[in-house]
């Protein structure tokens, strides 16, 4: 199989354990927080970029995901999207992280799938995590539903028993495929109230972090949350001026105390319908939105 990665001549595969983090744009990154997450990451690990894809373009439509110009010491270059990875170091155990963000391919998704598993295999990881965000149908005035199938800290952490059916990302392959060498996989998702739709969702990326902190002993100071709180309680300011949206957050409270109120509580409880009459508001909500953008 030809090898698409464009990997530095001076890697090499650390000798200590290993942990593979990803995430994946624009699937699962509603307000950038995987992205967000991800490069404070590698901040501090001190993560260097060690890999990418040699040619980009054989995966990718340029007119979907745009290259772009950027000035670096005063010198225009251009960016083109592309897949990246970086390794970092644990900066108090014997571990290493590979970071890879991801985008979702628009062809020949089996041979980008194919060539990151082997790299992946090669590196001998032991665990693939991935990380990311969705709009989801709560209330930003509860505690943010963290849910995934790492359940290292379960006060952090939704292990949901919810059986999802319908579309979704090729790249969920890889998980399987790494699974199957019985490597562990796990995923982290932050579920971002859908009325809300930041560009730069900043307290998302930090209880993401926080569950990360947790699972990896990072320092807890790459959770710091001030700036994401600030961007949450602007909005409940705003709420006294809308006053339908006002009605549409106390319909999502009543609905989140009686599924979610605690995650200790939620493992093997039932969750009540959602009304009619609030399905419909959300429908609603959820079209202006679409027209908006």
């Amino acid at each position: 199989m030809k090898n698409i990665l464009n990997l530095s001549k001076d890697f090499k595969v650390p000798a200590n354990e290993i942990v593979a983090i990803s995430n994946l744009r624009p699937w699962i990154n509603a307000g950038r927080v995987g992205t967000i997450s991800l490069n404070k990451l590698k901040n501090l690990t001190n993560a260097k970029k060690i890999g990418s894809l040699e040619d980009p373009g054989t995966f990718f439509d340029f007119t979907r995901y745009r290259p772009r110009f950027k000035y670096e010491n005063e010198i225009r270059k251009l960016i083109i999207p592309n897949v990246e990875i970086h390794l970092g170091q644990h900066k108090d155990k014997d571990m290493s992280f590979i970071f890879i963000d991801l985008r979702e391919p628009h062809y020949n998704a089996e041979l980008l799938i194919d060539s990151l598993y082997n790299f992946l295999s090669e590196c001998k990881i032991q665990e693939y995590c991935r990380i990311g965000s969705m709009y989801d149908s709560v209330p930003h005035t509860r505690p943010m539903i963290i849910s995934g199938s790492n359940t290292s800290n379960k006060k952090l952490i939704n292990s949901s028993n919810h059986k999802y059916q319908g579309p979704t990302s090729i790249l969920n392959l890889l998980s399987e495929k790494l699974s199957d060498k019985s490597i562990k996989s796990s995923t982290l998702m932050a579920h971002i109230p859908q009325y809300i739709q930041l560009d730069n969702d900043y307290f998302a990326s930090a209880k993401i972090l926080e569950a990360l902190s947790a699972i990896y002993d990072l320092d807890k100071s790459i959770a710091d949350n001030s700036f994401g709180e600030t961007q949450y309680n602007d909005f409940t300011e705003s709420l006294k001026f809308n006053s339908e949206l006002s009605k549409l957050v106390k319909a999502l409270e009543k609905y989140y105390d009686s599924n979610y109120s605690e995650y200790e509580s939620n493992q093997n409880k039932e969750d009540s319908p959602m009304s009619d009459e609030l399905e419909d508001f959300l429908d609603n909500i959820s079209s202006k939105f679409e027209d908006n953008n």
